[in-house]
């Protein structure tokens, strides 16, 4: 069985978040993400945390699980709040504050 090939928490960085979550909430160029906030497109405190399991999966984040410090994502944050903080959890290996 081939074993895992991708680098664990390497340039994972709010902008590579970002770029992902404008593909997934299908934001258009020109909307500045940075005013947007997540609620303002629909996502309510389920949709933030499948928003989270899916930059886990994008980025082969296995050793962080769906279950999340409910205060890292609230819907009122802007998706570049969203972006930033998913970003340093990441990065902190799911271990900030913890």
């Amino acid at each position: 069985m081939p074993g895992e090939t991708h680098l664990i928490g390497c340039d994972i960085d709010a902008d590579t978040i970002m770029a992902l979550l404008q593909v997934l909430l299908d934001l258009p160029e020109e909307n500045e993400p940075g005013g947007t906030t997540l609620a303002d497109l629909g996502i309510d405190d389920y949709g933030a945390l499948d928003l989270w399991q899916a930059v886990c999966e994008e980025f082969g984040e296995r050793r962080l699980g769906p279950e999340i410090n409910p205060d890292l994502l609230d819907p009122a944050m802007t998706v570049a709040a969203a972006a930033a903080a998913m970003a340093a959890e990441i990065a902190s290996g799911g271990h900030r504050g913890r």
